[in-house]
């Protein structure tokens, strides 16, 4: 048999890189992918000029929103995912263009949602993308670092343990038995939430100087690092955090006692400090819900 030609072996070496490419596709084809996008950890972002509706960039934030999600929808659609459902999950939650999304994907838009930044979410889903995601309140090194809405939250606390927004969503995923594939956001967003998910694919897009200030990568860089560890996030998925027991004990440090106080008028509310309440929950499904009527209309 006469010797394979070097050109022949590399055209060889190719069509089996191309078949295996094809392959892991095909296993993951029919995946259904749930996105949730906040605004403070996006590409771009150093200031709330560009996350405000009043202000004076948030034109240039709603770009820069539409180039982080819609690298995640094509880094999930080369891992052949066929279903994706977007969560605007941002202020008004009106932030996203739909006429600017990458199809097929679909979108819920407006803040008027019990599940707020995690609205959608089912045991249906095989991942879940957080998408321009922040630190916790309090957390010195996070760029815009807050939980909830507004100033009114300094701490909350799900089963003694701090929970900013990330963790709160991650332990809906859970409950729902959902893992989470992939996250983005500043460093210190990475270092905070990766110590609950270890096996979770991350993508730091800038880091923090102040609070309000940041060293930012080049959005077109940041897409290109969104895509591929969307399609590696696919292509082998984490195992689902552990689902909170039952029943889920959570705690809301305000920033202010009269808010504790007011929270407090519910029945199941026990004001366990000046500025703090403490409720249990059936699961963390119910928890979650209650957490956002506390914070979202308790916020002045």
């Amino acid at each position: 048999m006469d010797p394979v030609s070097l050109p022949a072996l590399r055209l060889l070496a190719f069509a089996a890189a191309t078949l295996l490419s094809a392959s892991a596709s095909a296993q993951n084809e029919g995946l259904r992918v749930f996105i949730s996008a906040d605004m403070e950890g996006l590409s771009g972002i150093a200031h709330s000029e560009m996350t405000s509706a009043a202000g004076a960039e948030y034109g240039r934030g709603r770009d820069l929103m539409m180039s982080d999600v819609n690298a995640a929808i094509q880094g999930a659609l080369d891992a052949g995912a066929t279903e994706i459902l977007v969560n605007d999950s941002h202020g008004s939650m009106r932030n996203i263009r739909v006429e600017q999304l990458l199809p097929p994907a679909r979108l819920i838009s407006h803040n008027s949602k019990p599940f707020g930044m995690m609205q959608g979410i089912d045991s249906s889903f095989d991942a879940v993308f957080f998408i321009g995601y922040h630190a916790r309140a309090g957390n010195p090194d996070g760029l815009m670092a807050h939980t909830g809405s507004g100033a009114s939250i300094r701490e909350i606390r799900v089963d003694g343990q701090p929970a900013g927004e990330g963790d709160m969503n991650a332990l809906l995923a859970a409950h729902h038995g959902v893992p989470v594939a992939l996250a983005t956001g500043d460093e210190a967003f990475q270092k905070e939430l990766g110590e609950r998910l270890q096996d979770t694919e991350f993508v730091a897009v800038k880091r923090a100087i102040r609070r309000t200030t940041a060293e930012l990568i080049h959005p077109q860089e940041t897409a290109r690092m969104i895509r591929e560890a969307a399609t590696r996030a696919l292509e082998s998925l984490p195992d689902p955090l552990p689902a909170p027991d039952s029943p889920v004990a959570i705690e809301i440090q305000y920033t202010r006692p009269d808010l504790a106080e007011i929270a407090s008028l519910l029945p199941q509310i026990e004001r366990i400090a000046p500025d703090t309440v403490r409720f249990e929950a059936g699961d963390m499904a119910e928890g979650y819900a209650i957490i956002r009527v506390l914070y979202r209309n308790l916020s002045e």
